[in-house]
């Protein structure tokens, strides 16, 4: 099963890495949680502080499947 999860791109803290806050407005006082994807993962025109997106995640293993632009 997986879970399709709003992020916002918070900006690139770590090479290789893109620093993204996932489900904002919700948790860590309303904040989301802090999560690092691989920048391969993110296409160039979503890796921008603020860009969002959907990410797909596998539910049993937590590894991110793919990047789903948001409409």
């Amino acid at each position: 099963m997986f879970d399709n999860i709003p992020v916002k791109v918070l900006g690139c803290l770590k090479p290789g890495e893109i620093t993204v806050i996932a489900l904002p407005g919700v948790g860590m006082v309303d904040g989301g949680i802090l999560w690092e994807i691989p920048t391969e993962m993110i296409p160039v025109s979503l890796r921008m502080p603020n860009s969002e997106f959907i990410v797909v995640c596998d539910r049993q293993s937590g590894n991110f499947i793919e990047i789903i632009p948001k409409s």
